[in-house]
């Protein structure tokens, strides 16, 4: 995956990639791992974004695998430059959030 030796791996400790074979992946192949809150979507900038498609999915008319996956395509193709720009730069006050909130949920 061309990992460099300054790579920092940051995973939301979700099960699925806690279980031993992606441990033991990330201790071969990421010199570094950032420990943080388990399944904390709020520093998860994706996460948001996933939820923004999802929204955009309900508002269609799916009726087969075909359409979903078109319709995923379109979407993602279609996902504005400035909201991911405004998520990533979100990301210092949804920190100071969850510091503030001592790793709990907030509401960023």
């Amino acid at each position: 995956m061309g990992i460099l030796a300054n790579f920092k791996l940051y995973q939301d400790n979700d099960p699925k990639h806690t279980s031993h074979i992606c441990r033991l992946w990330a201790l071969y192949h990421c010199p570094m791992v950032i420990k943080t809150p388990s399944q904390s979507s709020d520093l998860n900038p994706i996460e948001h974004l996933w939820d923004n498609m999802q929204q955009r999915l309900h508002e269609s008319n799916i009726t087969s695998k075909n359409i979903l996956k078109e319709k995923l395509i379109e979407i993602w193709r279609n996902i504005d430059p400035n909201t991911c720009k405004k998520l990533v730069n979100s990301m210092p006050s949804r920190l100071k959030e969850v510091i503030k909130n001592k790793g709990r949920p907030t509401k960023c």
